[in-house]
């Protein structure tokens, strides 16, 4: 038996629908991530189940027992709610806002026992929270808030927690931070965790499973591994152009559709920047000899206009040799990211060789002398403007 779960719902307002037939199930201490593009229903769906616009149809159970069929004081005990409407709690300070979770729990009057005060320091701790305790709400950073906001939750001691784009309006640190509790309630604490997220490459990271949400539909729902693919995303996202990779977490624009006279030697991760930069400034480029599992085969393939590859863990072979030889003499440079020239990839020597002796200049970010006569730069910032005037000049 599932511990959470939902059958053909509809959610909407005023007797329209915004998602149809949603269907999942959850176990204790999963994880739930809803993506989609803005508007796509993620916040219909979180509001229609914390009963704050009305289900038009369909079931959805906790241990079986019907959430339709509870008031909304015991269905506080099963569920908390944190949203993205900002809060004003007046003077209130973060300790006093974190014991607003406490209230489902207490008698008429809303007296705090021991027993409660308690509750809200292990709430507090929780979240790191204990120095923000006797501060002002209002005077929090966004990130403190969203602290706060998660212990409150907390210290409502409901086993599924609904959270409404948590993330947003937060920097790295705190996203980072945020997504570290909220999987350490999954997994100490057993809590089952449903929430909407903007950030694909997040969802990958921490969802158990995923809702992807397209045109009032559900487009998929399973375990990030299986559904979140390249293909998937550019049909959720409706994307015409540019790319998410799926096996980075990277969003990329669109290569430039033009004749490349760059070759780039990339490997070992050394060339992604480079091909950014380029990419960035209008400038089309070939690039290889790049082994299948590197990661700048991943986002050559996607800003390149021709990849030479070669299968992982092999020596580089002649015929991929000789088609990288092909496109370097119909090049005008040749940038080398200071890629290994040592075992595997020591045919990449033979590419910078091949390259000098066709009389290419050969710009390097390599630190060391290898006697070939390179014109070597410590960043690539730098080179990247000798290429765009170097091209220019070519150009008149």
């Amino acid at each position: 038996m599932s511990f959470l779960a939902a059958k053909d719902l509809q959610v909407g307002y005023h007797k329209r629908i915004v998602v149809d037939n949603i269907n999942m199930d959850l176990n204790k201490g999963e994880i739930l991530c809803l993506l989609g593009p803005n508007g796509c229903g993620k916040s219909t769906i979180l509001k229609t189940i914390t009963n704050q616009i009305e289900l038009l149809n369909g079931k959805m159970t906790v241990m079986d027992k019907d959430l339709n069929s509870i008031s909304n004081g015991e269905r506080a005990k099963y569920m908390s709610i944190v949203l993205t409407e900002r809060i004003d709690p007046a003077m209130m300070t973060a300790g006093e806002v974190v014991a607003l979770g406490r209230y489902p729990h207490t008698n008429y009057f809303g007296k705090l026992t021991d027993n409660d005060l308690r509750i809200i320091e292990e709430s507090l701790i929780c979240v790191n929270g204990m120095k923000l305790k006797n501060k002002q709400f209002k005077y929090l950073s966004d990130g403190e808030k969203q602290r706060i906001l998660i212990a409150r939750a907390i210290c409502q001691e409901s086993d599924i927690m609904v959270l409404d784009e948590p993330t947003s309006f937060l920097d790295i640190k705190y996203k980072v931070e945020l997504l570290n509790i909220i999987k350490s309630l999954a997994l100490k604490k057993s809590k089952t965790i449903i929430m909407s997220l903007h950030e694909i490459e997040l969802a990958s990271k921490i969802a158990d499973k995923v809702l992807l949400i397209k045109d009032g539909k559900i487009y998929d729902y399973g375990a990030p591994e299986d559904i979140i693919t390249d293909e998937a995303i550019r049909e959720v996202y409706n994307l015409d152009s540019g790319y998410f990779n799926t096996t980075i977490g990277n969003i990329e624009l669109p290569k430039i559709e033009e004749e490349a006279k760059i070759f780039v030697i990339g490997g070992g991760g050394k060339a992604s920047r480079i091909y950014r930069a380029l990419n960035r400034r209008g400038i089309a480029f070939n690039s290889g000899i790049l082994f299948k599992n590197d990661m700048d085969y991943n986002i050559s393939l996607k800003l390149s206009n021709k990849t030479i590859a070669e299968d992982e863990f092999v020596n580089i072979r002649e015929e991929k040799l000789e088609e990288a030889k092909e496109l370097i003499k119909n090049c005008d440079l040749v940038i080398d990211s200071a890629v290994s020239l040592a075992g595997i990839g020591k045919g990449n020597y033979d590419l910078i060789q091949f390259a000098i002796e066709e009389g290419k200049r050969v710009l390097s970010l390599r630190k060391e002398d290898i006697g070939l006569g390179l014109i070597n730069y410590n960043t690539i910032s730098p080179m990247i403007h000798d290429v765009v005037e170097y091209l220019r000049l070519v150009k008149n």
